[in-house]
C-alpha cells in the first residue's frame, strides 16, 4: 500500500485536472459516491434512515454537500450542519453546494442548534477540514467538533478526521474522533501515524480515478507492506537444499543476568527459517543457553563481570568469517568493555548487521562508526535508543518519527527501524516503510530481541536489508497479533511472540 501526504495528493488533484482535462467536480463526484456507499451500509446495518452532514467551506466540505445529496437520493433523511460563512464557497463546492439547496436539503448554520441536531441523528459526517488542515481549529469550529464528540453518535470522516494534519499525523488539541474514514485515492499519512491514526479510525480507501500516471509522478516515497507484497520478499525454500542454504546467522547477545535476551533472538532467527545460529554469550550463560536452546550452536566468550569485553572479539573473530550475517546488541549490558567490544566487531565484521538495544547504546558515543561498516547496517532503536543516537528529545522523535528516521539514514547510510506504535523503515535512498502490523500487547520486555532475532534471520536470505527489516517488522507484528488472538492483551510475553513466528510463516507460504 502506497502512502501519500496531503501535499502530494493536492498536486494529484491538480495534475489530474490542469494536466489530464478531469473536472474536479468529476472527482469530487467519485469521492462523494464512496462516502455516501459507507453512510448507506452503516445505516442499514444499525437500522438508521437520518444523516447528519457537518461541512465545512473547502473542498471537503464540498465532499460532503454532494455525498448529502447521494445519499438522499437513495431513499436516506439527510441534514447538513454547515460550520462556516457561507459567501466562502466556491468553486466546485459551491456547485455541490447550490446542489444541495436545489434538491431542498436542509442546511443550518446556527450553532445553537448543532447540540440538538446532532443528537437526533443516526450517523454524523465529518467534512469540516480535510487534508489542507494544520495547526489548531478556529473557536466557532472547535465548538462544532466538541459537539460531534460528546454526541456518542457514530461518526465516518471524509478523507481525514478533522484537526489531523495529513502530513505528520499530529493531531490537534480539539479533533473529531472518528469510528472510520475513507480517505481517497490513497491512505494519508495523517491516517496512518499516530495520534492521527487513532482519531481516524477504522481507514478504508476509494478509488477516485486519479490516473495512474499520476500517482507515478509525484514523487511517492512512503509505503506499507501489504500481505502479498510480504509474502513477495519471504526468502525461497528450495527442495533440494541444506541448512547451510539458509545461511549462519551469528547472534551476539546476553550478560550475566540477561541470557534471556540471547536465547529469545536465537529461538526468533531458527522460527524464521535461518539455518544454523552461532549463538554468542559471556560464558556465564553457556550452561543456561544449551538447556533452554540446544539447537544454537553455543559459542562462550571471555568476558568482564559476566559482560562481553574487548577479549571477547578476538575468541569470535574468526568463526565470524563464516556469518552471512550478525544480530548484536540484545541483554548486552552497559559499560566499557561492551562499548569496545562492539565497536571492534562492527569495525571488522565483513557481512551486514542488525544492531538493537546496548549495542546501540554503545554506538550512540559514536554515530559515525555506522559509516566506516563495510556493509549497511540495520539499527532497531525505540524512542529513548533513538533519543541517545540523536541528541534529540523522546518527545520530538514521536512528533516526526518518519523525518527523524529518514534523516539519520541519510545521514549515517544506516536502515533505520525506529519502533513506535507504527514503526518506521527508512533506507538512505529516500524508500520509506510504515509498518501497519501488531498491536499493544506486544509493549512487554523481550518483543525486541524477537525481533533483532528475525531480522538477521531474513539478512541472511535477502540481498536488501530494507526490504529484510521492513519484512522482518511485519512478520514481528503479525506474531503478535497471533499472539494476541490466543491469550489477549494483557497477558502475552516475548516468548509468545516467538512461538507464533511458525504459524504466520505457514500462513504466508
Amino acid at each position: 500500500m502506497r502512502i501519500a501526504l496531503g501535499s502530494q495528493m493536492r498536486e494529484m488533484d491538480r495534475i489530474t485536472i490542469e494536466e489530464y482535462g478531469i473536472p474536479g467536480v468529476v472527482l469530487m463526484e467519485n469521492a462523494s459516491w464512496a462516502v455516501a456507499d459507507k453512510c448507506a451500509k452503516r445505516l442499514k446495518s444499525c437500522g438508521g434512515n437520518k444523516a447528519v452532514f457537518v461541512c465545512g467551506t473547502g473542498n471537503n466540505g464540498g465532499d460532503g454537500f454532494a455525498a448529502a445529496r447521494i445519499l438522499k437520493i437513495r431513499g436516506f433523511e439527510c441534514v447538513i450542519f454547515l460550520a462556516g460563512n457561507p459567501e466562502k464557497i466556491k468553486g466546485d463546492a459551491l456547485i455541490n453546494y447550490n446542489a444541495a439547496v436545489n434538491m431542498e436539503i436542509p442546511i443550518i448554520n446556527d450553532i445553537s442548534q448543532a447540540e440538538k441536531l446532532l443528537s437526533e441523528t443516526d450517523l454524523i459526517v465529518d467534512a469540516i477540514f480535510g487534508t489542507g488542515f494544520s495547526g489548531e481549529p478556529r473557536k466557532a469550529s472547535a465548538q462544532v467538533i466538541d459537539k460531534i464528540n460528546n454526541s456518542g453518535k457514530y461518526v465516518i470522516s471524509v478523507d481525514i478526521a478533522s484537526g489531523v494534519d495529513s502530513e505528520t499525523g499530529h493531531a490537534s488539541d480539539i479533533c473529531v474522533q472518528a469510528d472510520e474514514t475513507v480517505s481517497f485515492c490513497m491512505a494519508k499519512l495523517g491516517n496512518i501515524l499516530y495520534p492521527g491514526a487513532e482519531k481516524c479510525g477504522r481507514l478504508n480507501v476509494a478509488d477516485i480515478s486519479i490516473p495512474y500516471q499520476v500517482r507515478e509522478s509525484v514523487g511517492i516515497n512512503i509505503s506499507s507492506l501489504d500481505f502479498e507484497e510480504a509474502k513477495a520478499l519471504l526468502p525461497v525454500r528450495h527442495p533440494r537444499s541444506n541448512k547451510g542454504t539458509y545461511g549462519k546467522l551469528f547472534v551476539i547477545a546476553g550478560s550475566h543476568t540477561m541470557a534471556g535476551a540471547a536465547y529469545l533472538s536465537s529461538k526468533s532467527a531458527y522460527r524464521t527459517g535461518c539455518g544454523l545460529v552461532y549463538t554468542c554469550i559471556p560464558a556465564e550463560c553457556l550452561n543456561t543457553m544449551q538447556t533452554i536452546l540446544p539447537e544454537a550452536v553455543a559459542k562462550p566468550v571471555e568476558s568482564v563481570e559476566g559482560m562481553f569485553c574487548k577479549e571477547s572479539f578476538v575468541q569470535i573473530r574468526e568463526d565470524l568469517k563464516a556469518a552471512r550475517a550478525v544480530a548484536v546488541g540484545p541483554g548486552m549490558g552497559q559499560g566499557k568493555g561492551v562499548m569496545e567490544f562492539v565497536e571492534e566487531l562492527l569495525l571488522n565484521i565483513e557481512c551486514p548487521a542488525v544492531i538493537d538495544a546496548d549495542a546501540l547504546n554503545a554506538v550512540s558515543r559514536s554515530p559515525e562508526i555506522l559509516l566506516k561498516m563495510k556493509h549497511m547496517p540495520v539499527i532497531t532503536p525505540h524512542p529513548g535508543e533513538m533519543s541517545r543516537l540523536t541528541g534529540k528529545s523522546v518527545r520530538d522523535i514521536l512528533a516526526d518519527t518518519v523525518g527523524t528516521a529518514s534523516e539519520f539514514a541519510r545521514k549515517y547510510n544506516t536502515v533505520v527501524l525506529l519502533k513506535d506504535a507504527r514503526t518506521v523503515i527508512a533506507s538512505p535512498d529516500g524508500r520509506i516503510r510504515i509498518n501497519m502490523t501488531g498491536n499493544n500487547s506486544m509493549a512487554k520486555g523481550g518483543s525486541g530481541d524477537v525481533l533483532t532475532g528475525i531480522i538477521g534471520a531474513l539478512m541472511c536470505g535477502i540481498r536488501d536489508c530494507f526490504d529484510a527489516a521492513s519484512l522482518g517488522a511485519y512478520i514481528h507484528g503479525k506474531s503478535g497479533e497471533a499472539a494476541c488472538s490466543a491469550l489477549g492483551r494483557y497477558g502475552v510475553i516475548a516468548g509468545d511472540i516467538s512461538d507464533c513466528i511458525p504459524n504466520v510463516l505457514k500462513n504466508m507460504e
